[in-house]
C-alpha cells in the first residue's frame, strides 16, 4: 500500500494505492485492472473504503482509493465544501492517474462508488468512454 497525489485541476488530491495481489487477473504483460474508489457525499477513503480496497487487492485487481479535493488528505479551500462538479473532475482525473501506474492495464479500468459517489461512477465511466 502507497500513498499517492494526482493533480486535478488545480488542486492535488490524495489517495492510497494498493497493489493486486497473485497473478490471476495479470495480462500477458502482466499489468492487472485498477479499481478507481471514493466515497460517497463527504466522506474519507478512511470512512470504510480501506476493507473494500483490501479484499480487491486479496483478489488479485489493484486498487486506488482517494479523497475528493475539499476532503480528507486533499487539498482544497474551503474545507468541507461539496461541489458536484468538482468531485467528478476529481473522479475522471483519478481514472487518467490510475493508467499511469506501474503494473496497472490503463485498458482495464473500473469505477466503483459507495453511497453518493456510486452516482458519480455512471456519468464519469460514460464521459470517459472505456472505463466499467
Amino acid at each position: 500500500m502507497s500513498a499517492v497525489t494526482f493533480d486535478s485541476g488545480s488542486v492535488r488530491c490524495a489517495g492510497v494505492h494498493l497493489r493486486g495481489r497473485g497473478d490471476a487477473f495479470a495480462g500477458a504483460d502482466g499489468a492487472r485492472p485498477c479499481v478507481v474508489m471514493a466515497h460517497g457525499f463527504a466522506a474519507t477513503a478512511d470512512s470504510g473504503l480501506m476493507p473494500f480496497a483490501e479484499r480487491f487487492a486479496e483478489a488479485g485487481l489493484d486498487a486506488l482509493v482517494f479523497d475528493y479535493r475539499h476532503f480528507g488528505a486533499s487539498e482544497g479551500e474551503p474545507r468541507q465544501l461539496l461541489s458536484i462538479r468538482r468531485q467528478l473532475a476529481d473522479y475522471a482525473a483519478a481514472i487518467g492517474f490510475a493508467r499511469t501506474l506501474d503494473g496497472v492495464d490503463g485498458a482495464r479500468i473500473v469505477v466503483w462508488g459507495s453511497s453518493f459517489s456510486g452516482g458519480h461512477v455512471v456519468p464519469v465511466a460514460v464521459a470517459d468512454g472505456r472505463a466499467a
